[in-house]
């Protein structure tokens, strides 16, 4: 990315430098150039002072010595004069013989200026002017103005050319120009030396975050990145990262939690199925503890096949393997059949159940499935509710939905306990003393609730009391569905 930007930043100021480099140079060698034309033209308005005419007769008025650069023998000027119908009139004397400066287009009066060759080879510059002398002039002397055009007579129009060497001229322009591109490169590489600083001194938070990043490890996860001293765009990064390791680290516990605690609700019947063999072993002969040895034997086999069946059924769940399929299920009888199982043990504990449940109020999902949300809630009740306090059970459409309601009284929970409810066999007691539940319940209900297109939520009116609401699609909405060709969906 620094070496991007930098690639950018050193384009952009080559091409920015360049530019203006190229609009100073411009502008100070159209300004040299003026200034150089201009000690020509005060040349051309010395001799066009010289110049008189009368009755048609051209006067030059030149005296050896008074415009000594037309003489000299080192790199004279050259001057030369014309009739208005091309016919040379007069030459300087320092022009080879046989030899005229090149004469240029022009209207009478208008001051033309080109680069042109030296009748003796060299590069030079010429101003040119046609006027008719001894004609008066409009705006005084100012050399720029046009000349009236000839009047009607004998008076003739002449033209007049002066020129000299430009080897000065380019040789200012060549070291005026090297020193606005030297000055231009020079800061151009100044300006992405300091580029490159800066984004080094910008991206050295970046590179340090990178650094604890690649620091960390997966034995790390209670490491977090430090943004102190950074500037606030690093911020949000880190902070999504340290939230992403949170995530992580909590992940990782839970798994860790779940195979410790898989590896003890196993350990347990095991140890049981060890020591009634032990005892089994001693007195084989006594048929009745044989009896009751078996009995045992089953009943520990069928709890250890109840939680290896939850514990498939919720990872076909989490994997998002598991199906449903939906039907009209009748809310009321579900929900005795669900508490039947569970009746003995409630009756045992004095809280019977208070159901109120009209009995047209139908849910659209797996009848089996729903069985076993609706066991699991139950159970929950009864297992955690205070005894000899009833369980409540509640029912009520709103909006084409059905809302379930199932509220006990219990031990006040913490906020962060109500958040670990459907962690897999996690138990509010750590020494976990019960063993007729393995803490999967409901964990269960949270992941079939998506499968069978409930949502279920679970919270403390106030202090003391528990409530679990399910609340699903109405029998009679779903059936309206169906019937216009839309399917019921599950999440």
């Amino acid at each position: 990315m620094r070496r991007r930007l930098v690639l950018v930043l050193g384009t952009g100021l080559l091409v920015l430098f360049g530019a203006a480099g190229a609009f100073t140079a411009g502008a100070l060698s159209d300004r040299v150039t003026e200034e150089f034309d201009a000690g020509l033209i005060s040349r051309l308005r010395a001799l066009r002072a010289l110049t008189e005419q009368e009755g048609g007769r051209i006067e030059f008025d030149y005296r050896p010595g008074a415009l000594p650069e037309f003489e000299r023998a080192d790199a004279p000027e050259y001057f030369q004069f014309w009739l208005d119908d091309g016919r040379p009139l007069l030459r300087s004397a320092r022009m080879p013989a046989g030899t005229d400066l090149p004469r240029l287009e022009g209207a009478p009066g208008e001051v033309r200026r080109a680069d042109v060759v030296l009748p003796d080879g060299r590069p030079g510059r010429l101003v040119q002017v046609a006027f008719t002398p001894g004609a008066p002039r409009e705006g005084g002397d100012d050399e720029d103005a046009p000349d009236p055009a000839p009047a009607a007579g004998p008076d003739r129009g002449v033209v007049l050319a002066v020129a000299r060497e430009r080897a000065s001229l380019d040789a200012l322009l060549g070291r005026m120009y090297g020193v606005v591109y030297g000055v231009g490169a020079a800061a151009a590489a100044l300006a992405l030396l300091l580029a490159w600083r800066a984004l080094a001194r910008g991206f050295r938070p970046i590179e340090a975050l990178a650094r604890q990043v690649e620091a960390l490890g997966p034995d790390a996860f209670h490491e977090r990145l430090s943004t102190q001293g950074g500037p606030r765009e690093v911020a949000p990064v880190a902070e999504r990262i340290n939230a992403l390791l949170d995530r992580l680290e909590e992940l990782y516990q839970r798994e860790r939690r779940f195979t410790g605690s898989v590896a003890h609700e196993l350990r347990t019947p095991i140890a049981e199925l060890r020591s009634l063999a032990s005892v089994a072993g001693r007195w084989p002969e006594d048929r009745g503890a044989t009896r009751r040895f078996f009995g045992d034997v089953g009943e520990i086999a069928d709890r250890m096949d109840g939680l290896v069946a939850d514990l498939l059924l919720l990872a076909r769940c989490q994997a998002g393997v598991e199906t449903a399929r939906p039907t009209r299920v009748a809310l009321a009888p579900a929900v005795a059949t669900a508490w039947r199982s569970l009746e003995e043990r409630a009756a045992g504990a004095g809280m019977p159940l208070d159901a109120r449940i009209a009995e047209d109020l139908a849910l659209v999902a797996d009848e089996a499935k729903l069985a076993i949300v609706l066991r699991n809630l139950l159970g929950n009740a009864v297992a955690h509710g205070l005894p000899g306090r009833r369980v409540v059970c509640r029912a009520r459409p709103q909006a084409g939905r059905v809302a379930l309601e199932i509220t006990n009284a219990c031990e006040p929970l913490a906020p962060e306990e109500l958040a670990r409810l459907c962690e897999p066999f996690w138990r509010r007691d750590p020494a976990r003393t019960a063993s007729e539940h393995a803490g999967l319940g409901l964990t269960l209900v949270g992941a079939l609730a998506p499968v069978l297109g409930l949502v279920v939520r679970f919270d403390q009116p106030r202090p003391g009391l528990f409530r679990a609401r399910l609340e699903g699609p109405a029998a009679d909405r779903a059936a309206r569905a169906v019937g216009a060709g839309v399917a019921p969906r599950n999440s």
